[in-house]
């Protein structure tokens, strides 16, 4: 059996007996690349080495198949930036793989797996961050490292585009894999890490950044409604707004559960607004935590670790986003409210997203979300 029949051998056995890795698999291209060692994927195409994959069993080619999926599920191609490529490798095979391993799949030797169970509860992102404080450390796969011949790691890969479609692709994997009753429990609850935001962004943001958004019509794409009409008219044609801050309330009264959401509504903020440029803020009494994204499409859907856990204050987040960029178009800040260390309200609109539907910030305009239980 060629390598390649091999790999759509496995991937018709993933569509039956897991058709949520197996629909996914159907979205990659299986494309034999001679220059890497073992396999890869960009998340449009299934790369593969044929000496590698003729080595395997079919059990481990279908570990292996998904394997690659999800890195897609994951996004690790288009989330990895600028941080070390083959840590961020690491990182992403001590996530994926005791996942498959738990949920009973086979996986070739000498992939990494998290046999302490060290990063049991930690994102890719904080993986990565435990295995910088002692890169001497880090253990090296037999498999998994994605390296062309010259032993360079792979280009990262960008866009949002295709972050949006595999989120629509997973959804619709996971709603059929549950009706067919095969999706297991331990990748359910992965994929469902970043929750559903609870407050409905579209409705709230929408007037909110009215003042941030450049809007205007354009005849360069017409409004397709009337075409049909034979009625040429302009299109509305909206720029994303510019510079956006986000805040988190990182103090002792505010509960994992809460940081938790309060991420979830982030990554909702950012998809929906599209500024260019995100800076988010980690504060207690004092700003513990800064992260600056340059574009929405780069912005991480897992969480950074937040540092913190003090008091509560608000002024420092606002003096620190004027240190970090003077020209900020709004400012949204998920807290509970508890302090009355507001400072001096900033001259760009800030948005309160508070926990406490019994506080109210002094100035700005505030609104409350209900936490999931």
């Amino acid at each position: 059996m060629s390598a390649e029949n091999q790999i759509l051998k496995a991937r018709t056995k993933l569509l039956i007996e897991q058709p949520f890795f197996g629909t996914l698999a159907l979205r990659l291209k299986v494309v034999e690349k001679p220059e890497i060692d073992t396999a890869a994927t960009d998340g449009k195409h299934l790369f593969y080495n044929a000496d590698f994959i003729n080595k395997l069993t079919i059990h481990e080619t279908v570990g292996l198949v998904a394997h690659e999926v999800m890195h897609c599920v994951l996004q690790h191609m288009t989330r990895r930036q600028d941080r070390h490529p083959t840590i961020w490798n690491v990182a992403g095979d001590y996530k994926i793989n005791g996942e498959l391993l738990s949920a009973g799949f086979i996986l070739p030797e000498g992939g990494l797996v998290d046999t302490e169970g060290e990063f049991d509860n930690d994102t890719t992102d904080a993986v990565y961050v435990k295995l910088l404080e002692d890169v001497e450390t880090i253990e090296m796969p037999v498999w998994g490292l994605v390296q062309d011949a010259g032993g360079n790691s792979l280009e990262a890969v960008s866009g949002a585009q295709l972050e949006s479609d595999w989120q629509v692709a997973i959804n619709q994997a996971a709603e059929l894999a549950k009706a067919q009753g095969k999706l297991p429990g331990n990748i359910e609850t992965l994929i469902g890490d970043v929750l559903q935001p609870l407050v409905d962004w579209r409705q709230v943001l929408w007037p909110f950044f009215t003042n941030t958004s450049r809007d205007e019509y354009t005849w360069r794409k017409p409004n397709r409604a009337y075409i049909s009409e034979d009625e040429y008219l302009p299109s509305m044609y909206n720029e994303s707004c510019g510079t956006i801050a986000i805040c988190v309330d990182t103090s002792g009264s505010v509960s994992d559960a809460e940081l938790h959401q309060f991420w979830s509504e982030i990554v909702a903020v950012a998809k929906e607004t599209q500024p260019s440029k995100i800076i988010c803020i980690g504060c207690d009494t004092q700003v513990n935590d800064a992260f600056e994204w340059d574009a929405a499409e780069n912005f991480w859907e897992e969480p950074p670790t937040f540092t913190g856990r003090g008091g509560t204050a608000f002024s420092p987040a606002f003096k620190a986003i004027e240190e970090i960029d003077d020209d900020i178009e709004a400012c949204v800040y998920l807290t509970d409210l508890g302090s009355d260390d507001f400072g001096d309200e900033p001259q760009y609109p800030v948005l309160w997203v508070s926990t406490d539907k019994s506080l109210q910030a002094p100035w700005g305009e505030t609104i409350y979300m209900e936490l999931t239980s």
